[in-house]
């Protein structure tokens, strides 16, 4: 064979390597069997599967870029490109690598690494379930997973299967019954084998458009090494220790209030050794959050949320809405049993009913 035969057969088998994964991604999703229901359990059962491998999130809602929101402005305003390794639910590692930098997040059984590159800090705190989102709720699995929480059989239908990161998924759809739910619908694939979520899309009422997207564009179902989700402090890095990941899981530790077992018809959800001065009520796509603010805090939230043109003053204190997301800042005072920011994705009414039953069931400590 001649010098061009052989780079003939270099530039060959290079394309052949360089298309193959592209075939597979093109080929057609393989149809699917499997009903509503049982789908809807393999994905419920699917957070211990291991995994890695990239995830593209698109937010299209325009949430006020402020102090009182955090990273939910990243979260659901914003576009995304992560790398993951999953080994567990309790090991794991995010990285957030953006132009302007790397953000990771690693979590180690029962603590938490946040690692910011530009600044070369890394700030450790213990693990808590009750806390602000963070890159890791918008993952596929994690996202699924909530919204699918407690959902009923009349709630889930089957869509047709697609190819996903270049696996064949089948299609789950979550229409909530419940009034009170300013989601329409959720769309879910999943790897039918697994049950592993590889791509979610979030529709509010009335939109034509997912307003959050997550979605996988490559993954591998092996486990990933301890040393890759093992985080190692370089050396010249700036570590800061904290008792609490934020503001939510500072309220739910120490805030000096028992909140009541439901409120506007939501009931509390949580395990019962870890609920404190925070509360989650409701289920999937019909949830909302409780925190208690110090008055301090409350104040300059109150003061942020007044300069968004969007939100509107009432008897049950400032409101705001985002899309399918609600937001309330009770008015609280010195008669009050305190202030709380309420947050979730049911209606407005809902929020106002709550804030009325909180003013008359929260109890001190």
């Amino acid at each position: 064979m001649n010098s061009t035969g052989r780079w003939l057969l270099v530039v060959g088998v290079a394309a052949a390597l360089v298309a193959a994964p592209i075939v597979v991604r093109v080929l057609p999703a393989s149809g699917s069997d499997v009903t509503a229901a049982a789908l809807g359990e393999r994905i419920a059962a699917s957070s211990s599967v291991p995994w890695s491998g990239e995830v593209r999130t698109r937010g299209t809602l325009q949430v006020p870029d402020t102090d009182s929101f955090g990273g939910v402005v990243d979260l659901l305003g914003e576009s995304k490109t992560l790398r993951v390794w999953w080994r567990d639910a309790t090991h794991w590692r995010v990285d957030d690598t953006r132009q302007t930098g790397e953000s990771d997040l690693v979590r180690d059984d029962t603590s938490l690494t946040r690692w910011v590159f530009e600044s070369g800090t890394a700030t450790i705190t213990p693990y808590a379930t009750v806390r602000l989102p963070d890159t890791s709720d918008v993952l596929p699995s994690r996202l699924a997973a909530r919204l699918l929480g407690g959902a009923t059989t009349d709630e889930l239908s089957r869509l047709p299967s697609r190819r996903v990161a270049g696996r064949s998924a089948a299609g789950l759809r979550l229409t909530p019954a419940d009034p009170a739910s300013t989601i329409d619908r959720a769309d879910v694939w999943a790897d039918e084998e697994s049950g592993l979520p590889l791509r979610v899309e979030v529709y509010g009422k009335g939109d034509v458009l997912p307003v959050v997207t997550s979605a996988l564009t490559d993954v591998d179902l092996d486990r990933p090494s301890a040393d890759v989700t093992t985080f190692e402090v370089p050396a010249t890095a700036t570590v800061r220790r904290r008792d609490v990941i934020d503001v939510a899981a500072g309220a739910n530790a120490f805030a000096p209030f028992e909140l009541p077992a439901e409120v506007a018809g939501l009931e509390r959800t949580g395990d019962e050794d870890e609920l404190g001065a925070v509360g989650v009520y409701g289920r999937g796509p019909t949830a909302l959050i409780v925190i208690p603010l110090r008055r301090g805090l409350a104040g300059q939230v109150r003061d942020q949320l007044s300069t968004v043109a969007s939100a509107r003053g009432g008897d049950a204190g400032t409101a705001l809405e985002v899309g399918p997301l609600s937001v309330l800042l009770t008015e609280g005072g010195r008669r009050s049993r305190g202030t709380f920011l309420l947050a979730g994705t049911v209606t407005p009414e809902t929020l106002a009913q709550a804030s009325t039953e909180l003013a008359q069931k929260v109890t001190f400590r």
